[in-house]
């Protein structure tokens, strides 16, 4: 019942008690690109869980994904992630461009994160899914992607100098995420069970823009063999850094370490 005791104004004061909020498990930022259509479903997808809950800042990217506009990113990192939650607890920024994230670099993204968000942690798709092929204990991977020649010879680079054997690979050559957000999921399943039959260990789908979320299953149970993505990896990635640990139907092996 409401106290009848009023204020000057007649407001009744009511008694409350203040709990952790909608993330009090887990409070994940999630920067994403200004054309990103795909990740924030996605992510959200793989992280269905009571009390964790993502919060998006939106990037300047150009509309041409190129080794240059990548790498432009990096100036507009810090207003991006001063807008994630200013007031409120933090436990994880998520940058979330797995090719920025190799051309800016993930030790450069983690700086600008701290000298914004001190001690919160940090993590990308690239540095997420390299920890992913660890926990699954391989490292000779089937590489599909959407991008252009040049960005593809930068992710090639990146993953050989971080120990990685790409035995297969292949790409849709699309140069933005527009046209990358568009590609049909029977088309990522059909490629990516392909480069799966090869002599390869795992496969792994780079791009947040992707969609990618719904074949994870399909294509394990095709090729036997695991199946790492952009989204999924870096969704296990932050919410392990969180401190939480969760399996999630159809999020594939990966999320049964």
């Amino acid at each position: 019942m409401l106290e009848m005791g009023r204020d000057s104004r007649g407001w009744v004061p009511l008694d409350c008690i203040l709990d952790g909020g909608p993330a009090a498990r887990a409070a994940i930022g999630l920067v994403v690109l200004a054309n990103d259509t795909v990740i924030e479903p996605e992510v959200r997808r793989f992280l269905p869980l009571p009390g964790v809950e993502v919060y998006s800042s939106r990037i300047p990217m150009a509309r041409d994904v190129s080794p240059e506009s990548l790498a432009a990113m990096a100036d507009a990192l810090p207003r991006a992630v001063e807008l994630l939650l200013p007031e409120d607890r933090l436990d994880v920024v998520a940058f979330g461009c797995t090719s920025g994230s190799m051309v800016i670099g993930p030790e450069r993204i983690a700086d600008i994160v701290e000298t914004v968000r001190p001690g919160v942690k940090v993590c990308n798709p690239v540095s997420a899914s390299l920890a992913a092929f660890g926990a699954l204990g391989v490292s000779r991977i089937g590489l599909v992607t959407p991008y252009s020649t040049e960005v593809n010879k930068r992710v090639e680079r990146f993953f050989a100098a971080n120990g990685l054997d790409i035995a297969a690979r292949a790409s849709f050559h699309q140069d933005s995420d527009v046209s990358i957000a568009r590609i049909r999921e029977e088309d990522i399943l059909r490629s990516a069970v392909e480069i799966g039959r090869l002599d390869v260990e795992a496969v792994f789908l780079s791009c947040t823009a992707l969609r990618c979320s719904g074949i994870i299953d399909a294509v394990e149970a095709a090729i036997g063999k695991p199946v790492v993505t952009s989204n999924q990896a870096l969704a296990w990635d932050a919410l392990r850094k969180a401190g939480e640990k969760q399996t999630v139907p159809g999020a594939g092996r990966l999320w049964m370490q």
